[in-house]
């Protein structure tokens, strides 16, 4: 059954605890941000309507795009809340389901077991297709489609209203860049396979994330600041 719980903040007593209180905010709000991240991706994961089928592949890449942005800034609060005594604490008195969470987060830390993982498929996304349109990059992904049989033809879709307007042919070349360019899927591969293995990935670090936030801040303010 879903349901909700608010808590009421007293801010005077919450900054009474200086640079806890600033980090417990911050991991607030990269947690809402990813929330709504993995939201929109499971939600265009699903079937849509007829008339918005031609963006949903589109649509998930794009919030895979966002998952990849905002965890590599998250990843900087992990390791600012393994160094804080105080938050610390707080995570050690926390589920086990969290605090293994934690770990998880933390093998993707500089020398962690899979940074490797965490730099070639979130990190590079980030700098190279989360929030950028590199030129080279459209360059060498057009290249490669036009002069690839089966894939040297595209769309493009107007619609009545916004939502329904979708470049196809922006999808098509952000999906080679992607996949093949930074992901470097190669061609003998299942590519949509190979794709959804990273993007769980990606996903299941956002919801390790979620569990470690959630946890955390949840408890230092029931602690310290709720009225």
């Amino acid at each position: 059954m879903r349901a909700t719980q608010t808590f009421v903040i007293d801010l005077g007593r919450l900054q009474t605890q200086g640079t806890d209180a600033h980090l417990v905010i911050r991991l607030m709000r990269a947690a809402d941000d990813i929330a709504l991240a993995n939201w929109g991706l499971k939600y265009y994961s699903n079937e849509q309507p007829r008339l918005r089928m031609h963006v949903r592949q589109g649509a998930r890449r794009y919030f895979v795009r966002l998952q990849c942005g905002h965890l590599v800034e998250a990843l900087k609060l992990v390791e600012e809340l393994r160094t804080s005594r105080t938050l610390k604490a707080v995570l050690n008195a926390s589920e086990h389901f969290a605090q293994e969470a934690f770990q998880r987060l933390v093998e993707c830390l500089p020398g962690g077991a899979r940074r490797s993982d965490f730099e070639s498929h979130i990190r590079l996304m980030r700098n190279k297709a989360a929030f950028h349109y590199d030129a080279q990059l459209v360059a060498k992904a057009l290249a490669s489609r036009a002069e690839r049989q089966g894939s040297s033809r595209s769309t493009v879709t107007r619609g009545t209203e916004s939502e329904l307007w979708r470049s196809g042919l922006a999808d098509d070349i952000e999906d080679t860049i992607v996949c093949r360019l930074i992901w470097k899927i190669p061609f003998s591969a299942d590519l949509q396979a190979e794709a959804n293995k990273i993007v769980e990935f990606g996903s299941s670090l956002c919801r390790d994330f979620l569990d470690v936030a959630g946890e955390v801040t949840f408890r230092f303010l029931r602690q310290t600041a709720t009225v």
